[in-house]
């Protein structure tokens, strides 16, 4: 498996609940789990003041992140291959 960053603009309105954002991703990793076996999301995090989401995602390809980020229906993804140090 490979590890995988992806931003993407997110822009959410200042005090909003952000747990949809994990619950579409997690939906969505779910859905594409028997296509994409090891496809799982480490972390995502919200950056507000630049109005940015990444995350750290696991997958056999760089085609598998951005499927799971339209599956999600979110905005699209840049998706840059990440070395674990």
């Amino acid at each position: 498996m490979n590890y995988y960053l992806a931003e993407m603009k997110l822009r959410v309105d200042a005090g909003s609940d952000l747990s949809w954002i994990r619950q579409v991703l997690d939906a969505a990793c779910r859905r594409v789990d028997g296509a994409s076996p090891g496809l799982k999301i480490l972390s995502a995090v919200h950056i507000p003041d630049d109005g940015r989401l990444s995350c750290i995602v696991t997958a056999a390809g760089r085609e598998d992140v951005q499927r799971l980020f339209d599956i999600a229906l979110l905005p699209s993804a840049r998706v840059l291959e990440v070395v674990d140090v």
